[in-house]
C-alpha cells in the first residue's frame, strides 16, 4: 500500500509540473493538509531544445536558456524526468522526444540543430521505434528515417580522407550501435517509408563531413 501511496504522488507531482493538474492545500484540522487537485489543461507540457539533449548525454557547450516547451502526451510524460536547470524547475522531456522536436524546430526556424540530432544519434544507442512513432507524429518520419539511412551508408563506406582518424572512431562506435539495432530487430521499423516530408531538406543537404565532426565532437575527438 505504501509503495501505490508513493507511486500515487510520484504522479501527481508530474501531471502537476506538467501543467495539467493544479493542487491546493486546506487546513482541515488535521497533522496533513487535505489536497485538492483540478484539471488546468488536457495535454502535458514537457521542455526540449539543447539544454535539455545535454541532461540526455549531448557533449558539446549550449546555453542553458536554449530551451523551449511544447505540448505532447501522456506516453511522453512517462518518459519525461523533474530537472534543475538554474533556478528553474521544470520537465524535461525524454531524450527520443527531444530528437525529434529538435528535427522539426530546425525545419520550421533553421536553427542548425539539425548537427546535434546527429551528434546523439551517430553515438548514443536511442528506443528507435519509439522515435520513429514520434517522428512520423510530427510529419518528419521520412527524414528521420533518412538521417539513420545516411549515418549508416557514411560510417559503413570509405574512410573521409580529410579526417581519416575522427572518421574511424566513430565508425566503429556507430556500428556498434548498428549491430545492437539489428539484435532488436529495430531496423525492421526504419525501412517503412514513414510520415510527412518535413525536414527532408535538412538532411539531404548535411554532408558527409559534417556528419562525422559532429559525431567526433560529441566523442571529444574535435574541439
Amino acid at each position: 500500500m505504501a509503495w501505490h501511496r508513493t507511486l500515487r504522488r510520484y504522479l501527481d507531482d508530474l501531471l502537476v509540473d506538467a501543467g495539467c493538474l493544479k493542487v491546493e492545500e486546506r487546513e482541515v484540522g488535521s497533522v496533513n493538509l487535505q489536497q485538492l487537485y483540478s484539471i488546468r489543461q488536457r495535454k502535458p507540457t514537457l521542455w526540449a531544445g539543447p539544454a535539455i539533449l545535454q541532461i540526455h548525454g549531448l557533449n558539446w557547450d549550449v546555453p542553458d536558456h536554449d530551451l523551449y516547451s511544447f505540448s505532447t502526451d501522456l506516453a511522453a510524460l512517462t518518459r519525461a524526468r523533474q530537472v534543475k536547470l538554474g533556478n528553474k524547475q521544470l520537465l524535461a522531456a525524454g531524450r527520443e522526444d527531444c530528437l525529434a522536436q529538435e528535427i522539426r524546430r530546425d525545419d520550421q526556424k533553421e536553427t542548425g540543430t539539425i548537427e546535434l540530432v546527429v551528434a546523439i544519434l551517430a553515438t548514443h544507442h536511442i528506443d528507435l521505434h519509439y522515435f520513429f512513432k514520434r517522428s512520423d507524429e510530427l510529419e518528419i518520419g521520412k527524414a528521420a528515417r533518412l538521417l539513420l539511412e545516411r549515418l549508416a551508408e557514411i560510417f559503413t563506406g570509405p574512410a573521409l580522407e580529410t579526417d581519416a582518424r575522427t572518421f574511424l572512431v566513430c565508425r566503429e562506435r556507430f556500428l556498434k550501435i548498428l549491430r545492437t539495432y539489428s539484435k532488436e530487430k529495430s531496423l525492421e521499423e526504419s525501412e517503412n517509408s514513414g510520415t510527412g516530408r518535413r525536414g527532408l531538406s535538412l538532411v539531404k543537404t548535411l554532408t558527409p563531413l559534417q556528419i562525422v565532426k559532429a559525431a567526433g565532437k560529441q566523442l571529444g575527438l574535435i574541439g
